[in-house]
């Protein structure tokens, strides 16, 4: 086994891809995180309040 970090790529920053990095950022694994997105900003549409009853939000 290896000491070195676990490489994962997650593609596309909207919430999906924010919430999936953030529990793999807090689990007791050590990871390394290359996170996509295409678009000039991350967050999609949680960014602009189209999402306000979301409990993370």
């Amino acid at each position: 086994m290896s000491d070195r970090p676990a490489r994962i790529a997650i593609v596309g920053a909207g919430p999906a891809g924010i919430y999936v990095a953030d529990v793999l950022m807090k689990s007791e694994t050590p990871v390394s995180i290359d996170l996509y997105e295409r678009q000039p900003a991350p967050f999609g549409l949680i960014r602009y309040g189209v999402a306000p009853d979301h409990p993370r939000i």
